[in-house]
């Protein structure tokens, strides 16, 4: 996986042994203009023990905020050249694309954990209008677990989708065999397995009549 900072949380050493090494806590607001699905606004929240790495290159930057900035900058790019970490597409089955310019990139310190969060739209909004969409985000190789929480109310927000619309966040089903297998990758496997991830992948469903 080309990490986003986790190219810096990763390197923190775990107790466990097994895939996932590190977790991301998600939430997710669908932004939609005029009945067309226009973007997504994300907030990926790093556990304590991924971003003690973050915190300790935040600290090194004693406060100044151009140092601080170029740290945000450096994970947005990551996360933007990475696709998002996230795979859309519609009914029939066609990968929608994305915008390369991430709007509202931020790094905030949540307690001793670290919080970004930004949006990124689509190359060209999206009518909802008998439409279907799947959307999903993951690290293809499983190294790092990215979920909505069911502990976090309304983890993806459907508030802006029009009366004709309803959206589901999809629980994957994952076969035992495949469970085992990620259990059995510890942190040092130099041969990534591109595949899983997606397995283990949540799916925002969103459709419309």
């Amino acid at each position: 996986m080309k990490k986003f900072i986790l190219c810096a949380c990763l390197a923190v050493p775990l107790i466990t042994q097994a895939h996932p090494h590190a977790f991301v806590d998600m939430q997710n607001k669908i932004l939609v203009q005029e009945n067309k699905l226009v973007g997504f606004s994300m907030r990926w929240l790093l556990d304590e023990a991924s971003s003690s790495a973050v915190l300790y290159d935040i600290k090194q930057t004693k406060g100044d905020p151009i140092a601080l900035q170029a740290l945000t900058d450096e994970v947005m790019n990551n996360i933007v050249s990475e696709h998002y970490f996230s795979y859309l597409f519609n009914k029939e089955g066609d990968k929608i694309k994305y915008q390369k310019q991430i709007k509202n990139p931020l790094m905030k310190v949540v307690g001793q954990q670290v919080a970004y969060s930004f949006d990124f739209l689509l190359s060209q909004p999206q009518s909802l209008n008998g439409q279907v969409f799947y959307l999903q985000t993951y690290d293809p190789t499983y190294y790092v677990a990215m979920h909505y929480p069911e502990k976090i109310k309304n983890a993806v927000n459907f508030d802006e989708l029009p009366a004709n619309c309803h959206g589901d966040v999809l629980a994957p089903h994952i076969d035992e065999k495949i469970q085992s297998y990620a259990s059995s990758l510890d942190k040092s496997q130099k041969d990534e397995d591109n595949s899983l991830g997606v397995m283990f992948a949540q799916k925002v469903k969103i459709q419309c009549e």
